[in-house]
């Protein structure tokens, strides 16, 4: 296989491997924040709503 095609694979499984981590950060993020919300101040959505 030439170089430059090992090297482009390397970067394609690195920008993969990088994007997997930022998405699985950001849900734990996602996570913790709602755990801290005031589940007291929300009210239930009605999608029926007349406007």
């Amino acid at each position: 296989m030439p170089d430059g095609l090992i090297f482009l694979l390397v970067m394609i499984a690195l920008i993969i491997v990088y994007t997997i981590a930022k998405v699985v950060q950001y849900v734990r993020l996602s996570q913790k924040q709602w755990e801290e919300v005031d589940k007291s101040k929300l009210r239930e959505w009605d999608d029926d709503d007349d406007w």
